[in-house]
């Protein structure tokens, strides 16, 4: 439950591994998948040519596109697990599926930001925030994977569907990826590492501990509980 005290189990190995995965795949992707989309840039030219040119540079997309989304299908199967054999509510408070409580968070949230309320919300496991975060990514990586699919076996996909379904899949392929790129490494990047209280980084995904006082700021409600109770602080992660 704690370490001497002040710290909280918050993540398992298998997320934080995942998380690792996912990450590094994600990076790959969006460095190939941008050389290839631009390929007639000159710096685009330069880091394809260092690395095979364009045949090596799709190889390494379709392969870290398949470990990436081994990824979701393994979060998937984590999600019937935890219904399934943990029992737990997906809309219960150690999930990260929406539910009726996040739409009062963020209108308290949005109170306590203009002024109306002198308190913010009190947050249990996982912030409204946190689960926009979590469901962009998770929903854009199956948009993705969709339409990568037809991308890359556009021959069979045209046996039985009509060919401009290949352009519509390449034009949704290409602003997805760029709205993935700004979401993870501007939007994830700055919620989770660049908050005053957390700057200039946030270790918890890694080490998949958390302080004391970082849970009693920003998710009391779960400190609360688990102070209150012999059980493990960490309630996964579906």
């Amino acid at each position: 439950m704690q370490a001497n005290g002040v710290r909280y189990q918050r993540f398992s190995v298998l997320h934080r591994i995942l998380h690792f995965i996912v990450m590094l795949g994600f990076t790959v992707l969006a460095a190939t998948g941008l050389t290839l989309a631009f390929s007639g840039n000159f710096a685009a030219r330069a880091f394809a040519s260092v690395l095979g040119g364009a045949a090596a540079l799709a190889g390494w997309h379709k392969w870290f596109a398949v470990i990436t989304y081994s990824c979701v299908i393994v979060h998937g199967l984590w999600f019937i697990y935890y219904k399934s054999v943990l029992k737990g509510k997906l809309t219960g408070p150690h999930s990260i599926a929406p539910s009726r409580r996040d739409v009062g968070e963020f209108a308290h949230h949005l109170r306590f930001v203009i002024g109306r309320s002198k308190t913010p919300p009190r947050f249990e496991r996982f912030t409204y925030l946190e689960k926009i975060d979590y469901w962009a990514v998770f929903v854009g990586m199956n948009t993705m994977g969709l339409t990568g699919l037809l991308l890359w076996f556009p021959e069979f996909f045209s046996s039985f569907l009509p060919g401009f379904f290949v352009n519509i899949a390449r034009i949704l392929h290409f602003f997805e990826a760029l709205l993935a790129i700004v979401i993870k490494f501007i939007i994830h990047g700055g919620m989770a590492h660049f908050r005053p209280s957390v700057y200039p980084g946030d270790s918890t995904i890694f080490s998949g501990k958390t302080t004391e006082a970082k849970m009693k700021a920003e998710h009391p409600l779960e400190w609360e509980r688990l102070k209150g109770s012999e059980a493990p602080a960490a309630g996964e992660k579906p």
